[in-house]
């Protein structure tokens, strides 16, 4: 499997969705996931999710962080982080709180970065209620 030519640790992938699989329809799991076949559905992960280079995922993401190194049709919310590699290619829109994307990357989608920080800070602690500005 392509994932694993790189130095990836196959023990830290609870799920994988090999080559020459078509699994369709919905994806949840709270460990990480592969896909080196193809999804087509939804994919809901509280862990990594990994496009292998061969994999295609038809679907919308959901997950903490998300590799991307083949093909994905489908919107993306990465929590922390989203990395599209040279040989990633994404449609849809993205929403995420770090994006590395490679050069010669096809993504065609708006992307908005999210945080869970608070929106303003002093000091680098959150204003107190009695300090926050009231709109009228």
């Amino acid at each position: 499997m392509g994932v694993f030519k790189k130095g990836a640790d196959a023990n830290r992938l609870d799920t994988i969705v090999g080559p020459g699989t078509i699994c369709e329809g919905s994806i949840t799991s709270k460990e990480s996931i592969c896909v080196e076949g193809t999804v087509r559905g939804k994919i809901i992960c509280e862990g990594s999710v990994v496009v292998g280079e061969k994999g295609r995922v038809e679907a919308d993401i959901a997950a903490d962080s998300v590799i991307l190194n083949g093909m994905v049709n489908g919107h993306i919310v990465a929590k922390t982080k989203l990395e599209i590699t040279t040989n990633g290619k994404l449609k849809g829109d993205i929403k995420t709180g770090s994006l590395i994307i490679a050069e010669g990357v096809l993504f065609e989608g708006k992307c908005q970065m999210i945080s869970e920080k608070p929106a303003v800070e002093v000091s680098g602690r959150p204003l107190a209620e009695k300090d926050k500005i009231q709109s009228r």
